[in-house]
């Protein structure tokens, strides 16, 4: 059995068209978590209302905390099946997308298996995808997968003590998708596309819509957070990943100038190596 857990904050049409692909589903031992991360009242009174109409049981909880990553983890701990897929209230699984996965676990043991996701932007698909081959160099910094990607095996996250961090308001899938990847050995990876990945824009209202000095410094501390990590495990990075890091840091210390924060700029040049 599949626990899907959906975290939420406003935009009630957006998860009735998501609640809307779970119906679709062909593999249908799942159960639905609704995690609602302190919308409006108005809005969690259409939430609610979306849940009741939902052809199947839907478990509807308040997250106690603030953020995605808090209504994911509390999402986590209000369930009790095996599997886990997270899954943001933005995006679009494809009827084949549970009974895909399911399929590939039960073809070997495995802590979590990937499958891609296809890129939507201004509503229409375009040839963008998340979810790839992950590097066999657990040094490189990569993002292997998007949150609901990854259909993940719950005895897994919970022996490893792997978190989705709270504190992390932007980047907290790539930190996630990392560790995950750096605490196992078990894991396999599909090219098969089994959903749809909203871009952000800026009329979104996603957390990626836009970059803020919060959201440059939740990146900022997610590279530090990989490094750290890796550190721990005794894995080195190669000059491509290195590389790599040093362009992002690029480009936040650019963001960082665009919007004018230019004390907190020269703050945080020391980080570009």
């Amino acid at each position: 059995m599949i626990d899907v857990i959906v975290p939420v904050k406003g935009r009630p049409s957006k998860l009735e068209r998501a609640l809307k692909s779970l119906e679709d589903q062909t593999y249908q031992e799942f159960e639905v978590t609704v995690v609602n991360d302190h919308s409006s009242p108005e809005d969690r009174n259409d939430i609610a209302q979306i849940c009741a109409a939902y052809k199947g049981t839907i478990n509807l909880i308040d997250s106690k905390g603030t953020g995605a990553p808090a209504a994911r983890n509390f999402g986590f701990g209000n369930t009790q099946n095996e599997y886990v897929l997270w899954f943001d209230s933005d995006d679009i699984l494809l009827p084949h997308k549970l009974e895909h996965d399911i399929q590939m676990f039960k073809s070997n043991t495995f802590d979590f298996v990937v499958s891609r996701a296809q890129h939507i932007e201004k509503g229409m698909l375009v040839d963008r995808y998340w979810g790839k081959q992950p590097q066999t160099n657990k040094g490189a910094f990569q993002f292997p997968f998007q949150t609901m990607c990854a259909l993940v095996s719950r005895a897994f996250i919970e022996e490893k003590s792997i978190k989705w961090n709270e504190d992390n308001l932007s980047n907290d899938d790539w930190e996630f998708s990392n560790e995950c990847m750096i605490k196992s050995e078990r894991y396999t990876f599909s090219n098969t596309v089994t959903a749809h990945y909203n871009v952000p824009d800026a009329t979104s209202g996603s957390i990626g819509s836009s970059l803020n000095r919060i959201k440059i410094e939740s990146q900022f501390k997610a590279i530090e957070n990989i490094a750290r990590l890796q550190k721990k495990h005794d894995l080195k990075p190669g000059l491509y990943s290195r590389i790599r890091i040093i362009r992002h840091r690029l480009f936040l210390l650019q963001a960082c100038l665009r919007n004018g924060y230019y004390l907190y700029f020269m703050k945080s040049l020391k980080r570009l190596f």
